[in-house]
């Protein structure tokens, strides 16, 4: 197959860095990460060159290396390696380096760049260096030389380079020698000093960004800090004795790949499927991807991979991103198959190794995660909707059917321990049980919800709860057992102290009063979250009943909820076939999961946190990596 070739142009004045930044990069991922990644060069010579730069940058008896002042290329070619231990051939990274000579001058036309082959671009990089900044920053003159000749000059110049390419080619900004600015300036700052000062970069800033296209400030240091010293005559000092740390120099790279890949390539997501453990826990062995076997599979460890590391990069700066939000999709790492309808529930057992899942077929299935098959079908009801819970020992399998009925089985063996009498009179919407296995809550289409004793041959209803005005669509108790939330078509949540003793409730109402068809509460009980037909998420603060934020984003109606275990993540499935990956603590979107067909109804979180199910109205059952 045709390897996809990446082209990168760099501008930058000379002493931007861009040279030391080149060397630095391929030294950074010339050999094998531990994702089991590396970039290399086919030619000898480029390659020599390049080592022999960096040679001179880490040395600290060298000088300098000379900045480039003409138009050079290198090709690298990205490889990862396989469960053989052989070198798959991903992609190809050609970095176009546009002298530093032709930004301040137009002293040698020869190094211009052919506008078709800016066009072509897939990202332009924009080095600003960090030394100059740092003097614009600190504001003492102003008049300053090299103040003067970065706002008036570099980039002035290379906005009016950018000014010449397409609108919709991705720019990095990328700020060099951040060692000098860490710890003074933050990002936010620099970026509206800059925007401040230079009225042509706020104006392409402003184009491209209004034209939806990725705008991005990338902070990056090729030496680190501790490894050389700034000089009152603005010269660098390498410390004796001290070693390059290099600071996010792949991020440029890999966002051009994912801006490229994430965007429309349908491989990633119709292979997906060959990746496996190395997304849950142990991932790598040996340096390698256990289940890399060809270049899809390779392809989609590169991507993860990278998106790991872009995921680090925006938690850090999440001002970075001055274009449309990107939060990336992840493709899932398999999909079950074998039901015939609707998924209704999904969950995992208390190690995590396997998943079990109801179905309006009327049957419970037990996966094997990490070797992607199924272990056994243990239970066959009549068809329709089915809901399935585990005991917390994974002894005992609760289901509810459409059918009224509420059954005990074992576990392992399949065979039926006994079931509870038919109290509701309507379809059961959802069951919790509690961690000690004594009590069983239901909640029904018939308006009630029901709180059981549960015996060891049977059953009986200790509480009815008519308090509700329509039909009881979810509910939800937190770890401890000490509180319950209801709700359903009457647009209301009520909330009730356990064990219940009077006839108080709380009642909640969402910002747009809608059908509450998903509860969830936080693994510490501090937070309740709803999802409804306004297509708005609700947090909810569990010690005063305030909303704490509101989360939109879904294009349809939320009908199904899940918080990670160490309650760092929400994970919200819509009608609109999308599940979205929240941070819980701030309510920012983390990405979008779009491989499903059809509404998501179900999801559930490894005891872990490693990984996402979830089930569809497509009939199918996809396992998603956690990053």
């Amino acid at each position: 197959m045709d390897i996809k070739n990446y082209n990168i142009i760099t501008l930058g004045p000379s002493g931007a860095g861009k040279t030391v930044f080149l060397a630095s990069l391929f030294k950074k991922l010339s050999t094998p990460t531990k994702e089991g990644f590396f970039l290399e060069i086919s030619d000898n010579k480029q390659r020599k060159k390049l080592k022999e730069i960096y040679s001179k940058i880490a040395n600290t008896n060298e000088e300098w290396p000379i900045g480039t002042r003409i138009l050079t290329r290198t090709t690298f070619t990205c490889y990862v390696k396989d469960h053989n231990l052989e070198n798959v051939e991903v992609c190809k990274f050609t970095y176009i380096d546009y002298g530093g000579g032709a930004i301040i001058s137009d002293e040698d036309d020869s190094v211009n760049l052919k506008k078709e082959e800016v066009d072509n671009a897939d990202a332009l990089l924009v080095m600003i260096d960090g030394l100059k900044l740092l003097k614009l920053m600190e504001g003492k003159d102003q008049d300053n030389e090299v103040v003067t000749q970065l706002s008036m000059t570099d980039l002035p110049n290379m906005m009016e380079l950018l000014n010449k390419a397409n609108k919709d080619i991705p720019v990095y900004f990328v700020i060099s020698k951040w060692d000098l600015l860490k710890g003074h300036y933050n990002l936010s700052d620099i970026i509206k000093r800059l925007r401040d000062k230079v009225r042509e970069l706020d104006d392409i800033v402003n184009l491209r960004v209004n034209a939806g296209c990725p705008v991005r400030f990338i902070p990056v240091s090729s030496i680190g800090l501790d490894f050389a010293t700034l000089q009152s005559d603005d010269s660098m000092k390498k410390n004796p004795g001290a070693t390059p740390e290099l600071f996010q120099l792949e991020i440029p790279v890999a966002y051009v790949l994912i801006d490229k890949v994430t965007g429309g390539n349908k491989a990633i997501k119709s292979s997906s499927e060959k990746i496996t453990r190395w997304g849950v826990k142990n991932p790598f062995s040996n340096g390698r991807a256990d289940e890399v076997e060809d270049w899809e599979t390779a392809n989609n460890h590169l991507v993860i991979s990278f998106l790991k590391r872009l995921k680090n990069f925006e938690e850090q700066f999440p001002e970075a991103n001055l274009g449309t939000q990107s939060h990336p999709t992840l493709p899932s790492i398999h999909t079950f198959r074998r039901h015939k309808k609707v998924v209704c529930s999904v969950g995992f057992t208390s190690d995590g190794k396997t998943l079990f899942s109801s179905n309006d077929d009327g049957t419970v299935l037990f996966w094997e995660v990490a070797r992607r098959n199924l272990q056994k079908e243990i239970v066959r009801e009549k068809p329709g909707w089915v809901v399935a819970h585990l005991s917390q020992d994974d002894q005992k399998l609760f289901t509810a059917s459409a059918y009224q009925s509420i059954k005990v089985w074992d576990a392992h063996t399949g065979k039926l321990f006994y079931e509870l009498s038919k109290e509701h009179s309507e379809q059961i919407s959802g069951f919790v049980v509690s961690p000690d296995g004594s009590k069983l809550i239901s909640s029904s289409r018939d308006q009630t919800v029901k709180i059981w004793q549960l015996e060891t041959n049977g059953a009986r209803v200790m509480r009815t709860l008519s308090e509700h005005q329509g039909l009881v669509y979810t509910l939800a108790v937190t770890p401890n057992w000490d509180t319950l939330a209801t709700g359903g078509t009457d647009k209301k949540i009520l909330i009730w102290e356990l064990p219940i003793n009077n006839d108080k409730f709380l009642t909640l109402k969402h910002p747009n009063p809608s059908f509450i068809k998903a509860l969830a509460f936080s693994s510490d009980g501090k937070m309740l979250v709803s999802g409804g037909d306004d297509q708005t998420i609700c947090v909810w603060d569990k010690e005063t009943w305030n909303l704490k934020f509101s989360l939109r984003g879904h294009t349809g109606a939320i009908w199904s909820l899940a918080i990670s275990p160490d309650n760092r993540f929400l994970a919200s499935g819509s009608d609109d076939g999308e599940i979205k990956v929240w941070n819980l603590s701030t309510g920012t979107l983390i990405t979008t999961l779009t491989e499903h067909t059809d509404m998501i109804t179900t999801l559930a979180f490894s005891p872990d946190n490693q990984i996402l199910a979830s089930g569809s109205d497509d009939k199918t059952i996809k396992i998603w990596p956690i990053i």
